[in-house]
């Protein structure tokens, strides 16, 4: 064990330093609260991060907070984010109602020296979204522990400040946070009418003990929708530990197809009992895919006599959830002439093409062929066979017996008439 000798006017020090951080705290406990029940969209801070965690005096490090908007998104919504804390561009879509617009964020101090990080005029951000930003800063010549406040502008919302604890070479130690984390599993992709599991595990890579926290699933489709609850409860997560839930889910098959966003959003407080909040995004891949069949079979004429010249159609029906693309049939086996082969392009979920041969009837007979349909979707390339029959018929007799018949008809008249000449002459 190391003992440390403090003098006199160094325990006034400490006294002061740990009355205000005992203000600090209070003031935490009451504006975390405040800023997560604004009845209009607004922010808070939902986690930050000193670097390094200990300065000596004058050393300079970074201050990132992460803001979280305190709105979550009706189902069906387009989920966005408006800015990109890498660029400092905005990203523009459709504006709801349910989005908050950060004016801006400063980092307000008058002891720590704020070396970079006034943020002004930064946009929207979506429901639940979170983003970081980041301050560059210069320590205090003194030794203790400072609070600088992160100040948030949100229009037509309520304004943020929130205190951020810098050690300066204290022998104090700070208050240990948790730190939640989301990790998800999910499927490669979806096929739209599938259902699908999704495993959600919560880290806390914190140094605290995380207390009452609630998860809430957001499906932002009406395409997906869970098959279990929508809000779970943990009464705590121990610091390096972890949770699991097992999460099912249902698709329509109108499903639109595409990277579907699942929102997760997970309060907790630590033993300060300062709301805390981490929003992750779950990207479901809805993947349709086609199947192709044959609908109908037509031949002209219907019956198909010996020595018939034939048009044969096949209806290709997609009975698949995503538009099959470049489609072609091909008649293999058929001993019959003609042309065996037809493109159909595209055909989308739920309609049918023509696929027309022209074949020539040489012979009678039952002629067997293989169909073969060849097509791709996002899946790749598929083909399918299925085994098929025409039939030819024999030639009548009928009119070949006409003809003669009327030629024995023809000849007997003939015969007659040159029979009753001959004798009238």
């Amino acid at each position: 064990m190391i003992q440390v000798s403090v003098a006199a006017p160094q325990r006034d020090v400490r006294r002061q330093t740990i009355g205000c951080l005992a203000g600090a705290l209070i003031l935490v406990l009451l504006l975390a609260p405040a800023a997560a029940s604004a009845a209009t969209p607004s922010v808070i801070v939902s986690n930050f991060t000193v670097t390094p965690a200990v300065l000596m005096p004058g050393d300079e490090g970074t201050i990132t907070v992460v803001l979280t908007s305190t709105a979550l998104p009706a189902a069906g919504s387009p989920l966005n984010i408006m800015l990109d804390p890498g660029t400092g561009e905005m990203n523009t879509s459709e504006e709801t109602e349910e989005n908050a617009y950060i004016e801006n964020v400063l980092l307000h101090s008058t002891d720590v020296e704020v070396m970079s990080g006034s943020f002004q005029d930064i946009g929207e951000i979506g429901p639940g979204q979170s983003f970081p930003l980041t301050f560059r800063i210069r320590a205090p010549g003194e030794e203790g522990i400072y609070f600088p406040e992160v100040w948030v502008g949100v229009r037509d919302g309520a304004d943020v400040r929130y205190p951020v604890p810098v050690n300066v070479n204290s022998a104090h130690a700070l208050i240990k946070r948790p730190a939640l984390r989301v990790e998800r599993t999910v499927p490669a992709s979806v096929d739209p009418g599938d259902a699908f599991n999704v495993t959600l595990t919560i880290h806390n890579d914190g140094q605290a003990t995380a207390s009452d926290i609630s998860i809430g699933v957001n499906a932002t489709s009406g395409g997906i929708a869970p098959r279990n609850s929508e809000n779970y409860y943990i009464p705590e997560i121990e610091a390096g530990n972890d949770a699991v839930l097992n999460l099912t889910f249902e698709t329509d098959t109108s499903a639109r197809l595409g990277l579907t966003p699942i929102l997760v959003t997970v309060d907790y407080r630590g033993a300060d009992l300062a709301l805390s909040r981490e929003v992750a995004t779950i990207g479901i891949p809805v993947v349709g895919s086609a199947e192709m069949g044959v609908a109908s079979i037509r031949t002209e004429p219907a019956r198909i006599a010996a020595g018939d010249t034939v048009d044969l159609t096949i209806r290709l029906e997609n009975t698949g959830t995503a538009d099959a693309e470049s489609v072609r049939a091909t008649i293999e086996d058929l001993t019959l002439p003609g042309s065996k082969e037809a493109f159909l392009g595209t055909i989308e979920p739920g309609n049918d093409g023509p696929a027309i041969f022209s074949l020539v009837a040489d012979e009678a007979g039952e002629f067997g062929y293989t169909l073969v349909v060849r097509y791709t979707d996002d899946y790749g390339e598929h083909t399918t066979r299925q085994p098929l029959q025409v039939v030819v018929a024999r030639q009548s007799p009928v009119p070949t017996i006409a003809a003669v018949a009327v030629i024995l008809v023809i000849a007997v008249a003939a015969a007659i008439y040159w029979y009753r000449r001959r004798k009238e002459e």
